[in-house]
């Protein structure tokens, strides 16, 4: 896959995480009755969306920045750390919530995830930083 074709599908996929992030956020302002069925679905639809985003991260731009070596393979090597500490959060946030319960707890829920969700923006976001800076680095699209 050619990089600036990597970078386009990169965005894809962000994008789709951010959508889901925009969809889920307003079921965050009602009740526990009201929202949890829906914030049901959003978890699982944002875990596969996040699942996927990291394989492709992964495999189409952090492992081949790390294999060129030179200062592109430290960027890499944060970049993929950076990712992986995300996901682990993620699925400490989904672990926590699962065995707890949540209709006595909503209050806590509701802040834990408006954070987790604040956690995934700000991580997409460091990311975004350095693609682009890597982007415009390379002149072509190309990190």
């Amino acid at each position: 896959m050619a990089i600036s074709a990597a970078v386009r599908e990169y965005r894809d996929h962000r994008d789709g995480v951010t959508r889901t992030l925009d969809r889920a956020r307003p079921w965050l302002n009602l009740g526990h009755n009201e929202a949890w069925d829906a914030l049901l679905q959003f978890r699982q639809e944002l875990s596969k969306r996040m699942q996927e985003f990291q394989v492709f991260k992964h495999k189409a731009l952090f492992d081949p920045m790390i294999q060129q070596g030179g200062p592109r393979q430290k960027i890499g090597r944060q970049l993929k750390a950076e990712c992986i500490k995300l996901g682990t959060d993620y699925t400490a946030f989904q672990w926590k919530w699962t065995h707890a319960d949540v209709g006595v707890r909503w209050p806590e829920y509701r802040l834990s995830a408006l954070a987790m969700m604040a956690t995934i923006r700000k991580a997409l976001a460091d990311q975004d930083a350095i693609i682009q800076k890597l982007e415009v680095m390379t002149g072509n699209g190309r990190p």
